[in-house]
């Protein structure tokens, strides 16, 4: 298979030699067993690599029976990729022979780089490998794995599974301890890479790569942080891909950073990308792998599903997942009698969960699994098993095996079974047989809630290509600002920029004096006076703001109480006059938008007002984005519910993605918008505040 990836300087780099390598130079092999370079010959003889071994190493002689070359350029041949082991001072000598040598693709295991501070030799091998259409991995990782090649080029365990799962990690130990427990669960790996500090090959790269690669079904990544989070963002998701993403709190962000040298970012703003991308966030490592074997399954057809258990607890407690996750049961009672019946005895239950009881056996258990899969009506199949001293966990987990594998796998069918030691071999056997097995009922429905999660990801409605270009009159009224040194627009100025941008405003005005407040406020009643001052940012801290003004005779004496009030507090103000907004009503929500480090232009929507900061109920999009994604960020807020109608009022769900698409318009020229509250009702939407720092 053929495949490659573009590099900063615009060459394409090959990744054949990555995973489909005729022969491979370990650059730094010993003799001595604790060496690195000593357990990556080890693992490439041991894992029956059947390609040319080249140890290198100055001092020639001989390892592991195989002859040992002073340098790469000694080697007979071509050489399709290089394992770099060799100390931190000798990598980019290391790289350059390399280079002199004509090799595609290197693997530099070695550490003491951008991690440790040291920038300067990692960009060195950044530009050799520019310069060369060298594809690297690395420095700082484990190595990598391919079990189609029969390529183990890691410093981890020897004696892996083969699957069809392609995990990238950013952490070289991490991988190591999870590649021991892959084995002991009986979980099977197609590849495994560690990134390191991704000097060059990063995780769109090997995204990319898998997109295309017929021995991968699902890609799971375990990521700290991102150093390209707009490239990131443009990636094509074909497969599944499902990120274990860690750095969520402040702290946790720092740790990830200073570990490999990556922005960790904002947790909001990176769920944001990978709901935009299609992307399965897990929540931890064994979610993750959950997930990931759900995807050995055909996707479900519909959502009708049967339970099939020993155990009434057990039962009801799947019950619940499956309500929670949006997990169909199948209620046809009489329907569910007549099939399941003979499966049980008498005192057993038909009502889904079907419960066979403890004294239904291994054929119980078999007769309904049979049954479950072969009724066009049933869309899917949970079988849950609590153990018992009656029956033997292995020989129900052989019997749903048999029967899931006479059927065709036609529908999707996972196991959990609760018990000790004989119940986790049983386990283990039906992870082995490419069935999903877990100890726990949460995640058998969740690989169901994975499946379907996926498939409405894949079927969602997408924007075409969208740009927002900002207005001629926005841009020369924004310059203006800028020329007199200031950063953050008065209200006015703000609801003048948006309005060009198409953002609904109410009735507003700005009045520089009483007169001209009285003429404005006409129509207006009920209103809110601000005062507009560039000294002023902070309103309401010095008696700013007024709302609920009904009158002509109450806008006079507020007017004239506020600028008292004002003089008095802030005497070197300067209060160039007024705004008056006609007071509106309705459902108060936030919408903004700001600029983030690692991806840019970031769009927030949520419920707005006085709590904003409180309930945080807001969600993110990373701009340019249009009106289908400004649909289902709005669908994502946990109070979504009041849009659809609160004490009478619904929101103009129209409006309010008229506002999310316009705002995007500002993202080339300012920093933030910020319009709270942002009023929807019945009769439309609109801007009661607004602020935009440039």
């Amino acid at each position: 298979m053929k495949s490659s990836c573009s590099s900063s300087v615009g060459k394409k780099k090959s990744f054949d030699g990555f995973f489909h390598p005729q022969s491979i130079a370990v650059i730094g092999a010993s003799n001595n067993t604790t060496k690195i370079g000593f357990q990556i010959l080890h693992n490439l003889i041991a894992g029956g690599f059947p390609g040319k071994i080249y140890p290198i190493n100055p001092r020639g002689k001989e390892i592991h029976g195989k002859k040992v070359y002073k340098s790469v350029k000694d080697v007979p041949g071509d050489i399709d990729l290089a394992v770099v082991t060799v100390p931190a001072q000798q990598v980019i000598q290391a790289m350059r022979e390399c280079a002199e040598k004509g090799i595609k693709n290197a693997a530099i295991i070695t550490s003491g780089f951008g991690e440790v501070g040291n920038h300067k030799d990692e960009d060195e091998i950044k530009r050799i490998a520019d310069e060369n259409e060298i594809a690297v991995l690395g420095p700082n990782i484990l190595g990598l794995l391919y079990m189609p090649a029969k390529l183990n080029a890691s410093f981890g365990p020897v004696e892996l599974l083969p699957g069809k799962i392609a995990f990238i990690s950013q952490s070289g130990a991490l991988a190591i301890a999870l590649m021991g427990w892959t084995v002991m669960e009986k979980i099977g790996l197609s590849s495994l890479c560690s990134l390191g500090n991704k000097v060059d090959v990063d995780e769109k790269d090997l995204i990319g790569y898998f997109n295309s690669d017929p021995n991968v079904d699902v890609i799971l990544i375990y990521m700290e942080g991102l150093k390209d989070g707009r490239e990131f963002l443009a990636t094509e998701i074909r497969k599944p891909v499902i990120v274990l993403k860690v750095g969520r709190s402040s702290r946790g962000a720092k740790a990830a950073a200073s570990h490999t040298g990556s922005l960790a970012g904002s947790d909001g703003v990176y769920n944001a990308v990978f709901k935009q991308m299609g992307i399965l966030r897990a929540s931890s490592f064994s979610e993750a792998f959950g997930w990931a074997r759900a995807f050995s399954l055909p996707a479900p057809k519909g959502n009708n599903n049967v339970i099939i258990t020993n155990g009434g607890g057990i039962g009801v407690a799947a019950t619940d997942e499956c309500e929670a996750a949006g997990i169909g049961l199948l209620e046809d009672l009489p329907w569910l009698e007549s099939k399941f019946r003979s499966t049980m005895p008498d005192f057993g239950s038909t009502k889904n969960p079907i419960d066979i009881t403890g004294q239904g056996g291994v054929q119980g258990y078999r007769d309904a699994v049979k049954i479950a899969l072969s009724e066009d009506k049933i869309d899917g199949v949970f079988v849950l098993y609590c153990e018992t001293a009656m029956t033997d966990p292995l020989e129900i987990a052989k019997a749903a095996a048999e029967e899931y594998d006479a059927s065709g796998r036609k529908k999707p069918l996972a196991v959990a079974l609760v018990g000790g030691e004989d119940s986790r071999r049983a386990l283990q056997l039906l992870n082995e047989r490419k069935i999903p097995a877990y100890s726990e009922v949460k995640d058998v429905v969740s690989s169901f809630k994975i499946l379907r999660e996926w498939k409405k990801n894949q079927d969602r409605p997408r924007d075409g290509d969208v740009q927002y270009e900002p207005p001629n009159e926005a841009v020369s009224y924004i310059d203006t600002i800028r020329k007199e040194g200031r950063t953050i627009l008065m209200e006015h100025e703000a609801r003048k920029v948006l309005e060009m941008c198409g953002v609904p405003m109410p009735k507003w005005g700005f009045a520089r004096s009483l007169d001209e407040a009285k003429k404005q406020a006409e129509g207006m009643y009920p209103l809110a006076m601000k005062i507009a001052s560039p000294e002023i940012i902070h309103k309401s801290d010095v008696g700013g703001v007024v709302l609920n003004i009904g009158s002509r005779e109450e806008l006079e004496s507020k007017y004239n109480e506020m600028m008292a009030r004002i003089k008095k507090l802030m005497p070197g103000a300067n209060l160039l006059g007024v705004n008056i907004v006609q007071m509106v009503s309705g459902i108060e929500c936030i919408a903004g938008m700001s600029q983030d480090p690692q991806f840019g232009p970031v769009v927030m929507f949520g419920l707005g007002g006085v709590l904003v900061e409180a309930l945080k109920d807001v969600s993110f999009r990373i701009a340019p984005f249009g009106e289908k994604e400004a649909e289902r960020l709005m669908a994502e807020i946990k109070a979504k519910n009041i849009l659809d109608g609160f004490r009478g009022i619904h929101a103009d769900k129209a409006g309010l993605i008229k506002v999310l698409c316009a705002i995007q318009k500002l993202s080339a020229i300012v920093k933030e918008v910020d319009i709270n509250p942002l009023i929807t009702n019945n009769n439309g939407t609109f801007a009661a505040d607004a602020r935009i720092v440039l």
